[in-house]
């Protein structure tokens, strides 16, 4: 006669967490969402409906904005921008805005 297989012991969620979740993750999600607050901080607000961020990437923050002229309108304010998002978060964070038109 065979034996059962063993059934493994149930794992807690705060070990599957601490898996899924590395430390840098964590610290990603906070710059993601620092990064957020501050450019519907800074962006007018007739803009932000129409801009969507993307990513950082290699200090780049990435936007799509939604056609050729919102994109135009962000290339303006670039320099603006990028002033207000480096007050917020230090010197060196975010060194250029990448915009591409969506689709």
């Amino acid at each position: 006669m065979s034996k059962r297989p063993t059934v493994p012991r149930p794992v807690p969620v705060k070990e599957v967490l601490r898996e899924i979740l590395k430390p840098g993750d964590l610290e990603d999600l906070r710059q993601r969402q620092e990064i957020r607050r501050i450019w519907e901080r800074v962006m007018p607000p007739v803009l932000l409906g129409r801009t969507r961020l993307l990513e950082v990437r290699r200090r780049e923050l990435w936007v799509e904005a939604a056609d050729g002229a919102v994109a135009q309108e962000l290339q303006f304010l670039k320099p603006r921008l990028l002033e207000e998002v480096e007050a917020a978060l230090g010197p060196g964070k975010i060194r250029d805005l990448r915009i591409r038109v969506g689709e």
